[in-house]
């Protein structure tokens, strides 16, 4: 359930980062990108170090992939930093 919970809330961010007009702000707040990176680079970290949610699998199919969880919350993660850094120069250096 907290996995779900913490998805649906990564997608909202994801859609607020994604309007123009909550954009600067969101862009603005300290630590948010940083935040970002951090929990990207761990979730892939855990994966290669022991067998759980964020292992990589290689028996997967296409469908399969895109309900993955770890899949889903990782690719919200590279949107959420890809639009934090859209026509912000700041946080593109800091990526």
């Amino acid at each position: 359930q907290e996995a779900v919970v913490t998805i649906r809330l990564l997608d909202v961010l994801c859609e607020m980062t994604s309007n123009n007009g909550q954009l600067e702000h969101l862009q603005a707040l300290p630590g948010l990108l940083e935040t970002a990176i951090d929990i990207l680079r761990l979730t892939h970290l855990v994966g290669k170090q022991a067998v759980n949610v964020f292992t990589t699998t290689h028996a997967m199919t296409g469908q399969e992939e895109i309900s993955h969880p770890a899949v889903g919350f990782k690719s919200h993660l590279i949107r959420l930093i890809g639009n934090l850094c859209y026509k912000n120069k700041e946080n593109q250096d800091k990526v």
